[in-house]
């Protein structure tokens, strides 16, 4: 039986809160004013949000609660107290990011169900069956993923699938993007995303400058699932999710009402589903990037991007065709209707743009023109003949969608049924039942009179009853009757229905409420006993050369394999592992951070295999491998893109079977120490961090010639240069994924005593991306270092370093 999917709409603020129940959406997520992923958001109080989940519950209407960020280890009290606090609220569910809050809640709040964010990179069936395995009741699935995988997804698993339909993409998997705070500090996994996506670049390759037709090289367009809403319907998506908590109410309450008429539509009647252009214009007048489902499709990325501009294009309204210096109005030939208030802007001009105060046709003032006119309008520069003007706010569309959340009469009501039965002599009673079966029945001090003269008749009393005014309730079945001739005043049968609604509204709220208990008290994190020694030197490796000159260098363990980047053989896993033996190293397989169904099979013989040969262990980097891993009986290393950030997720991560663990890039110095006396960790500490992986593959998508993709990536080195002229490079792997390396070398050996005095059982080097020579080199200097030896200077190692976030933190 096809089932409807739940219609989910972000709430920035109480405004876009009430736009979205008002105008139909069956659930909303929102964030409190702390531990959001969206910081920038308006946000709620706890207070707020315990109003808001009283008014969504009275209207039918769910809410979930974003706690969608890595957690500092001086937060989680605070943290703990939020969800308390949900719980006891009555938040129909939790977001979560971090695994350690995701572990805690299931300790302290375990009638709270969860939902596992899409900061999580949650992307296979094995990531989603571990997290099934947790008690986990929902997973926001990856953005990138198709309507094949979540259909794969859907049908392998058994909780409930929530994928995103509308608004804004990011362009590197949610939850491993480290641009933002490796920019400027700012981290994307904090909620404090700066947008450096939305940025200019310059692609460069071998040194040349590549004509990119627009330099927003990292900014895509929206997502618009409107033309495949019956496909993912029919894949058994559970909740449709709209993305857009830093939007304007007008926004949510314009596509919540489109998105809701069109899943309507398509349940009504699935042969006679269409899309009309009304709709679509709707969605494109809000807010458009240009739209793009190419994710969806499954195919080629090319096309996704909005090279031209990050911002909001609006509409096009018409072209300029002249210019009145006299009056300093651009001359514009309409293409659609404009009008007084709406909002312009003009091709090339990028966010710039101006609210149109006067239009002048045929020399006369007017409030608006159509398609054909030719209108005068102030502007406050010259454009050039042939420019496109876009309407980027309708005032009239505006004004309409704001009255859905600002009229003081609900637009959303809830069905009742009323009966009653009235004799003389007896006490008034009423009883009201809503469409959920929430019942009430309620008795008046009133005793019913005989009527001496004019008798209250069915009708009036049904005509008063139903009079319930500004609140959700609206009658749909009366059941009135009266026995006898019988008097009851207007005011009595007004007490008994008011009572009765408030009752009634008293009962849909409160039955969600928890009670709270001794549970919400913290206690202490179970810690291994740690016995503090020289760090083990671990160097992360992908060929036969880096591997011989991590050897040569002194590295103790050694990692091979992980993504293989275009223009690179696989290291073969049988002689790695030989060589790394008859040397005394520990070697331990590594696997991709993202890894696709498709290719979970390779993966899972590649463990396999390391398993055969006697490999130490298998480096993982997303929860499915982890799954994988364990089944398989390898010793596991949670790697760094599982976001590792306190000590809950540390024993969390250790508690479910890692063996060790590598600890997010994003921790300074004293949070790495204070994880550090809780069992082994390892820290990267040199190498060119990965600051996104992307499916989209951008030097595919400019250099493709529309026969498909020539693999431009294997013929030449590919840079991204931003505005300050910091060099970003790029790497392709073999799955067509682009990997975007920061500007400069991660390098802390002015400071490994500091790492060592902290505690870390073990120090990597990442160098996947270094040349043989410099792998040795590099590995050399750290050797000497751990060994007691002078560290040196990293401008003797390295041209352009930095030291991360373990001096600095992140916000």
């Amino acid at each position: 039986m096809r089932k409807r999917p739940e219609l989910l709409a972000p709430a920035g603020n109480w405004e876009s809160f009430i736009a979205a129940v008002e105008n139909g959406a069956d659930a909303v997520y929102l964030g409190a004013k702390t531990l959001g992923a969206r910081a920038y958001a308006g946000n709620f109080t706890l207070e707020e949000i315990r109003e808001a989940i009283d008014h969504a519950h009275l209207r039918g209407v769910r809410v979930f609660v974003t706690v969608n960020t890595l957690v500092k280890d001086s937060e989680i009290e605070k943290a703990a107290e939020i969800l308390c606090s949900l719980s006891e609220y009555g938040a129909d569910a939790v977001i979560v990011q971090d695994i350690g809050l995701l572990s805690l809640a299931r300790k302290i709040v375990p009638e709270l169900p969860i939902h596992a964010s899409t900061q999580m990179t949650i992307h296979n069936s094995e990531g989603v069956r571990f997290l099934e395995d947790l008690g986990v009741k929902r997973v926001v699935l990856a953005r990138e993923m198709s309507l094949d995988e979540i259909r794969s997804v859907k049908q392998a698993t058994s909780i409930e699938i929530e994928t995103f339909v509308h608004g804004a993409l990011c362009i590197s998997y949610s939850g491993q993007c480290l641009l933002s705070s490796m920019i400027g500090g700012r981290s994307g996994n904090r909620g404090h995303c700066a947008q450096p996506c939305r940025k200019m670049y310059e692609l460069e390759m071998d040194g040349e400058v590549v004509d990119t037709d627009g330099p927003y090289l990292l900014s895509p367009k929206d997502l618009n699932t409107t033309e495949m809403l019956p496909q993912l319907i029919e894949a058994g998506v559970d909740s449709f999710k709209i993305e857009g908590r830093m939007k304007r109410p007008e926004y949510v309450a314009g596509v919540v009402s489109t998105y809701k008429r069109l899943i309507d539509r398509y349940m009504d009647d699935p042969d006679s589903y269409f899309v009309s252009p009304e709709e679509s214009l709707v969605l494109e007048q809000l807010f458009n990037r240009e739209f793009t489902d190419v994710y969806l499709e499954g195919t080629s990325t090319t096309g996704m991007m909005s090279r031209e501009q990050p911002y909001n294009r609006g509409v096009v309204a018409g072209t300029v065709v002249g210019y009145n210096s006299d009056e300093r109005r651009i001359i514009v030939e309409l293409s659609t209707e404009l009008a007084l208030g709406d909002g312009i802007g003009a091709e090339g001009l990028g966010n710039a743009g101006e609210n149109i105060t006067r239009m002048v046709l045929d020399g006369e003032e007017v409030d608006s023109g159509t398609k054909g006119d030719v209108v005068e309008i102030p502007f406050f520069e010259k454009v050039r003949s042939g420019s496109f003007i876009y309407r980027t706010m309708d005032r009239s569309l505006m004004d309409s969608l704001k009255k859905t959340f600002t009229s003081p009469k609900p637009i959303r009501k809830v069905p009742v049924r009323i009966r009653t039965d009235i004799a003389a002599g007896s006490v008034l009673q009423l009883e009201m039942v809503d469409a959920d079966d929430n019942a009430v029945s309620v008795y008046s001090d009133y005793v019913v009179e005989v009527a001496q003269k004019k008798p209250t008749t069915e009708e009036q009393i049904i005509q008063q009853l139903s009079k319930l005014g500004n609140s959700v309730f609206e009658p749909v079945d009366m059941d009135v009757t009266v026995t006898g001739d019988v008097f009851i005043p207007i005011r009595a049968l007004n007490d008994i229905r008011n009572l009765a609604v408030s009752r009634l509204e008293a009962a849909r709220i409160e039955k969600w409420r928890r009670s709270t208990d001794s549970s919400c008290n913290l206690s202490d994190v179970a810690c291994e006993e740690v016995h503090p020694g020289k760090p083990m030197l671990v160097v992360s490796v992908d060929d036969s050369r880096r591997l011989e000159a991590a050897i040569d260098g002194g590295a103790d363990v050694i990692y091979i394999g992980g993504e293989v980047f275009r223009g690179r053989a696989p290291l073969d896993m049988k002689e790695a592992f030989e060589r790394c033996r008859k040397e005394g190293r520990k070697i331990y397989v590594n696997t991709p951070k993202i890894v696709s169904d498709e290719s979970m099979g390779l993966v899972q013989e590649t463990l396999r295999l390391a398993k055969e040969l006697g490999f130490d262990g298998a480096v993982v980097s997303n929860y499915g491998t982890f799954r994988l891993a364990l089944e398989t009986g390898l010793a596991v290393v949670a790697d760094s893109p599982m976001n590792v950030f306190n000590l809950h997720s540390y024993a969390s991560m250790k508690q479910l079977g890692a063996g060790s663990l590598v600890l997010s890039p994003e921790m300074s110095l004293s949070q790495v120490e204070d994880v550090a006396q809780c069992g082994p960790v390892e820290c990267i500490v040199h190498g060119r961090l990965e600051v996104m992986e992307s499916r989209y593959c951008m030097v595919g998508d400019i250099f493709n010639e529309g026969t498909g993709c020539s693999r431009p990536c294997e013929d030449g080195e590919f840079e991204l240069f931003d505005e300050k002229e910091y060099c970003f490079p790029l790497l392709m792997d073999n799955d067509c994924r682009m990997h975007v390396l920061n500007s400069k070398e991660l390098c802390m050996i002015e400071n490994i005593g500091k790492l060592i005095k902290a505690g870390v059982a073990a120090v990597r080097i990442e160098a996947r991306t270094m040349d043989a020579s410099k792998v040795k080199k590099v590995t050399q200097r750290y050797r000497g270092a751990l060994d007691g030896k002078k560290p040196g200077k990293c401008k003797d190692i390295t041209d352009g370093y930095t030291s991360g976030h373990y001096m600095r933190g992140v916000l």
